[in-house]
């Protein structure tokens, strides 16, 4: 009589076995990162509305300053005529007038509309309050500059300014020359994903 009969049940998994539990951790690796993308999109698309919406109170201490919202005609990129206008690089000057950049710090300094550590931004701020910079742009949560725009040419018939974001594909279609920002505009494919204010 045998006390330990030879009978061998197979250790370890079938290939279908092994299979079934991958499809389960990949359905479930899938909807868990679809919602982390989901969340994340929501975040970002808050912050580019929390910032478009300081950029605007901004705008407005800058009119009640200056009488006028920053005018963007001109060579200069429209990002960098915003943001030299609300950090005070860029005020209106002259008969009728117009914007132009300081050429120095004044001695009471600068007047500023906005502050740097409540936005994104990109470019060299120089280590001297002395040196006025040319090139800082507040930037949305994608890495692409705001879209503003004013008075930019005599077609203008906005009462107001134009600001937005071009949203996660950093692609738009440009407004026309009177600076209306139709319906229409707003719903052609590449604007789909724009971030305005009020939406």
């Amino acid at each position: 009589m045998k006390l330990f009969p030879n009978n061998r049940h197979p250790v370890g998994y079938t290939l279908v076995e092994v299979l079934g539990v991958l499809a389960v951790i990949l359905v479930l690796a899938g909807i868990t990162f679809g919602t982390v993308a989901g969340i994340q999109s929501a975040r970002m698309k808050s912050i580019a509305k929390a910032e478009i919406a300081l950029i605007t109170q901004s705008l407005s201490r800058f009119h009640t300053m200056y009488g006028d919202y920053p005018i963007t005609e001109g060579i200069e990129k429209n990002s960098i005529t915003l943001s030299k206008s609300l950090l005070g690089w860029k005020v209106f000057n002259g008969n009728p007038p117009k914007m132009v950049d300081l050429k120095e710090v004044p001695s009471e300094g600068l007047v500023t509309f906005i502050e740097l550590s409540k936005i994104l931004y990109e470019g060299n701020l120089p280590l001297s309050d002395k040196i006025l910079p040319s090139n800082v742009e507040f930037i949305d949560p994608w890495g692409n500059p705001y879209v503003y725009a004013y008075k930019e040419s005599k077609n203008w018939d906005n009462y107001s300014f134009v600001l937005y974001s071009k949203g996660p594909d950093g692609a738009d279609v440009p407004m026309e020359a009177n600076g209306v920002l139709s319906t229409q505009i707003k719903n052609l494919n590449k604007n789909a994903d724009n971030i305005y204010l009020e939406d």
